[in-house]
């Protein structure tokens, strides 16, 4: 696999994650008009933000990728310490709420653990230079 497609792939994963995060905001906030309308709009402004950030990384854009590392690195890293704290609470509540949070935070940490791991990817950096 080329670096490009491993950006292409990375950008596509973060367009999936933030259609998983506009459904269950849907889910949890309910469906009403200023409801469909802030998650479409958070919706929207995040896909732009990811392509513009994946089209400047096919640029070879050094400091977008140097900025991207240092963030999915420190996400990474608070996502898992966030993971843990909300298994323990579901642990202690036994919520579905609380079950479900814990999902999306692995997922979340999961996205940036992948982001940093593509970005560091040796491939990736001969690519960007």
């Amino acid at each position: 696999m080329t670096a490009r497609q491993k950006i292409e792939g990375l950008t596509n994963a973060w367009y999936g994650y933030f259609l998983f995060g506009a459904v269950v905001r849907l889910f949890y906030s309910g469906i009403g008009f200023f409801s469909l309308l802030s998650t479409a709009f958070s919706f929207c402004f995040m896909c732009v933000l990811a392509w513009f950030l994946g089209r400047r990384l096919l640029a070879k854009s050094a400091l977008t990728r140097f900025v991207l590392v240092i963030i999915s690195s420190i996400f990474s890293v608070l996502g898992v310490i966030g993971t843990a704290k909300m298994g323990w609470t579901f642990f202690q509540t036994w919520s579905f709420w609380s079950f479900a949070y814990t999902g999306i935070l692995a997922t979340q940490a999961a996205m940036h653990i992948r982001s940093f791991r593509v970005l560091t990817d040796d491939s990736v950096k001969a690519y960007i230079g």
